[in-house]
């Protein structure tokens, strides 16, 4: 097993981004998706006004290569999931 520096950079559909410069080390590929939905979550709860529908976090290894990409909504989805909540609908009844 090999431990390897990952970066989580958060990317939204407006052209901003959030980059993960140092990136973290992450000791196999199944670790990937949970780290990721950790980084989504923290920037989320530290801005919880912001709309974050489009925003991504796109995981690249140490040379540059794609690794993951997870949606902030596929996050937020299994937060709800989660933790027993479910999403309510704004739709007039």
């Amino acid at each position: 097993m090999t431990v390897q520096r990952y970066h989580f950079h958060c990317v939204g559909g407006g052209g901003d981004a959030v980059f993960d410069l140092t990136g973290r080390w992450v000791p196999r590929l199944q670790a990937l998706g949970p780290q990721a939905d950790r980084v989504a979550r923290a920037l989320m709860d530290g801005a919880p006004d912001t709309d974050w529908s489009g925003w991504l976090v796109d995981v690249h290894d140490a040379r540059g290569r794609r690794a993951l990409v997870r949606s902030f909504a596929d996050v937020r989805s299994t937060a709800l999931v989660g933790s027993g909540m479910t999403r309510m609908d704004n739709r007039k009844a």
